[in-house]
């Protein structure tokens, strides 16, 4: 019988895998096929061929600028992890501190987030930590928002009855509101790590003089196109799977909310 599950499961998983892989392999296939026939310049847009065959010539120095694209982005992450589901708690937890903290917040949130890479510059200089803190900024609203509403999503009725128990307070966070709101938060997570990567990318335009953003900026000032979309697939490659770290981290802890997807 367990058997007959899991191969249902895998079979559920190929199934849902099967669309996007064919859609993907029609658009590369348009991609290639328009190139060719429209006989575009490779310094415009290169085949996927190419591209495919400089990551692989170049896979080393490739490789070598991910590592502190990839550093930076994870300990922007943490950051605002920390801070960001912290703020949120708070939030949710003091009216008076949403009062007085919330709109500032929001506030700070419109501001565009590439203006600030000069200032960072200007206050911490041309190092990590500039670019960590731009990937923090970029990356933190998600999940202060995600961490209220999903504090805020809690079902009063249970609150009550716990509280009838003389529960404290913080046996309720922690037993009800806490894993009512990790679907929320997760999801915050999910949404904040696609922003710290686009947030190291856009410091490392500005700063840096490693990583896969300098190489790519690097690329397009020798007109290199080729090494400009292979600097991108890598990018994009490193983006997924720190997005699947979440979702492993997530399927593991929120493992009783089986109906949650994202």
């Amino acid at each position: 019988m367990a058997n007959g599950n899991e191969d249902g499961g895998m079979a559920t998983r190929a199934g849902k895998m099967a669309a996007p892989t064919a859609i993907t392999i029609v658009l590369i296939a348009a991609w290639h096929f328009g190139v060719v026939l429209f006989e575009v310049p490779e310094a415009i847009l290169p085949t996927p061929i190419v591209i495919i065959a400089r990551t692989i010539e170049l896979w080393d120095l490739l490789l070598d600028h991910s590592w502190p694209t990839i550093y930076q982005c994870i300990v922007g992450f943490a950051l605002s992890v920390v801070i960001g589901v912290g703020l949120g708690i708070l939030l949710a937890l003091s009216r008076l501190f949403h009062q007085c903290v919330y709109p500032l917040i929001v506030a700070f949130q419109v501001v565009p987030k590439v203006a600030l890479a000069p200032l960072f510059i200007v206050w911490f200089g041309l190092g990590t930590t500039s670019r960590v803190l731009l990937a923090f900024v970029i990356a933190f609203f998600p999940m202060i928002v995600n961490t209220y509403v999903g504090i805020q999503s809690t079902d009063q009725l249970m609150v009550r009855m716990a509280r009838s128990f003389s529960a404290s307070r913080w046996t309720i966070f922690f037993k009800i509101e806490l894993p009512t709101a990790l679907p929320f938060i997760f999801a915050g997570l999910k949404i904040g790590m696609t922003f710290a990567v686009i947030g190291i990318i856009v410091a490392e335009f500005v700063t840096a003089q490693r990583g896969l953003g300098y190489l790519m900026m690097f690329a397009e000032g020798n007109l290199d196109m080729p090494l400009l979309m292979a600097a991108l697939f890598v990018l994009c490659i490193v983006g997924v799977l720190l997005y699947a770290a979440v979702a492993l981290v997530e399927k593991l802890v929120v493992r009783w909310d089986a109906g949650h997807k994202l």
